[in-house]
């Protein structure tokens, strides 16, 4: 089997986090945030990209060229209006802003999506990573749906993570519905 991600791909997302973790931007407010993760999907071979969706939204998307069903990915852009007391080496730079509920985690988590779906497209149908915005005020959702661009990406099933301290590390909670 293929290695899901090399090392270095690795290293390189995890560097990513923690420049988004630096940099956090509130809701509705993620313009370097976006222009930051549109950055890292132009190197990700993605068929569209889709900017300023619902305000600052981003989706990238992975077209097999065959007909088939539209698969979503979300993450969040937004950190919160929190300042953060960690002494880590990659702690937010903004007083009073930060990627404190894991968001920064997300997007990096969905650009190696995104960079494993550049070497292995999808077989049939499409895939679409969604970045979306505004999700800790919970307006952001609602304004990418009711951008009349999201019908071009409409999905036909979603999914979305969330960090859920607690569980044992590599266990995955599933749930059908809203959850976190």
């Amino acid at each position: 089997m293929t290695e899901f991600l090399t090392s270095t791909d690795t290293a390189e997302l995890v560097s990513l986090r923690r420049e988004l973790h630096r940099r956090p931007e509130l809701s509705s407010q993620e313009r370097e945030t976006a222009a930051r993760i549109v950055a890292e999907l132009e190197r990700c071979g993605a068929d569209e990209i889709l900017t300023g969706l619902g305000t600052h939204g981003v989706a990238a998307v992975y077209d097999s060229g065959v007909e088939g069903s539209t698969v979503l990915f979300r993450c969040e852009l937004d950190g919160l209006p929190i300042t953060e007391i960690s002494t880590f080496g990659w702690r937010s730079e903004i007083d009073g802003k930060g990627h404190l509920c894991g968001h920064d985690g997300h997007m990096a988590i969905l650009c190696g999506l995104a960079r494993h779906l550049s070497a292995h497209r999808p077989v049939r149908g499409r895939v679409v990573l969604m970045f979306q915005p505004a999700e800790e005020t919970g307006a952001g959702a609602a304004d990418v749906i009711a951008d009349p661009r999201f019908a071009h990406i409409r999905p036909d099933f979603a999914f979305a993570l969330h960090n859920l301290p607690g569980l044992p590390l590599g266990a995955v909670g599933v749930r059908p519905g809203p959850f976190t």
